[in-house]
């Protein structure tokens, strides 16, 4: 349910931040946020399913 859901968030947000963790000292200040939120979109991204294919209707008429 819900409480699983945002279990799953908790451990997403906290391998992201390893991530960056792991090569922020090789970054510019700015790329450590700008490679954050890439992840994040990237981890974001990935969960979200493609939509379905419309399917269209025959003319009538």
């Amino acid at each position: 349910g819900k409480l699983q859901t945002i279990k799953a968030l908790i451990v997403n947000i906290r391998a992201a931040l390893q991530h960056v963790k792991a090569i922020a000292e090789q970054l510019p200040r700015v790329d450590r946020w700008a490679t954050l939120v890439r992840y994040i979109c990237q981890r974001i991204a990935q969960s979200i399913a493609p939509s379905p294919a419309l399917n269209a209707l025959p003319a009538t008429g």
